[in-house]
């Protein structure tokens, strides 16, 4: 079975980090390997040496990257996903931001957001645990590096999966039923936006009260995960909240954790205190 070379993974790695800061060790060969496979039968290439030369084409790379990003990149996701999170925006932060924030302006960034379903679901969370949410100015916004799950997020319909940890009548009340799936509810769509980031680069500053980056800083090397942390750092408002996944390694890495400037309050959670220190948010 078809497999890089050593030679070709570096080149192909090389390429992935370039694009997208994502480092992919050694260990990952098989995985790259048999992803990249699907693309070569596609695209009618005999090697991966063929493919190497078609990402080096600048017109080509244009065509091919959806696919390419797709392939070196984990999308899989769903609605309501980790319980204690979405307990704790229902019963904890929301109250708190509607009590606290005087403005009535209230913005999510969910970065790093796939196909959509956890923008949608704090979409969910603020339609039904935000009182007189029609008086608020409210706006999730979901970024992500492929454009392919973005136009997935934007048509907004979901399989049995994606729903499977969703309560029956919250999929009636927010959802309708068509031949290709759970299509998401005007209602909702109205409050989400969606558009490509990268993360490597900034972002709208003193912008977001909330922001999700959940099982992304592991796929980076550690000057990649200080420009992503400074990216987030500097979106967040004041006493704005940050939540990481389970195997995000902030505190594991200490270059990072030396150049944090969030304070944890919480499992997975940090948030930025009303005067900024120096250094990865300085």
């Amino acid at each position: 079975m078809l497999k890089l070379t050593g030679e070709e993974f570096k080149k192909i790695t090389k390429i992935v980090y370039d694009l997208t800061g994502i480092y992919l060790p050694e260990e990952k060969n098989t995985l790259l390997s048999n992803r990249l496979r699907k693309r070569l039968r596609e695209l009618k290439l005999s090697t991966f040496a063929d493919y190497h030369t078609l990402l080096l084409d600048k017109k080509a790379l244009e065509e091919e990257l959806p696919h390419f990003l797709s392939a070196v990149t984990t999308n899989e996701t769903y609605f309501f996903r980790n319980k204690k999170l979405w307990s704790f925006i229902r019963e904890t932060w929301i109250p708190e931001i509607v009590a606290r924030k005087k403005s009535k302006h209230l913005r999510i960034w969910s970065a790093a957001s796939s196909s959509g379903e956890e923008a949608y679901t704090m979409a969910i969370c603020l339609k039904e645990h935000t009182p007189s949410l029609a008086n608020w100015n409210v706006r999730v916004v979901a970024s992500d590096i492929s454009n392919r799950v973005l136009d997935q997020a934007r048509r907004g319909i979901y399989n049995d999966y994606s729903l499977s940890s969703t309560p029956k009548a919250m999929q009636t009340k927010w959802f309708n039923k068509t031949d290709e799936g759970y299509e998401v509810k005007d209602s909702l769509r109205k409050i989400v936006n969606f558009q490509f980031h990268n993360l490597r680069d900034s972002f709208a500053k003193g912008t977001y009260d909330f922001v999700f980056l959940r099982n992304v800083l592991m796929y980076f090397d550690t000057p990649m995960k200080i420009a992503v942390m400074k990216t987030v750092t500097e979106a967040l408002n004041q006493g704005g909240h940050l939540y990481v996944g389970d195997v995000d390694p902030i505190r594991q890495t200490p270059e990072l954790h030396e150049a944090m400037t969030l304070e944890r309050c919480g499992l997975n959670l940090y948030t930025k205190p009303a005067v900024a220190s120096v250094g990865v948010g300085g």
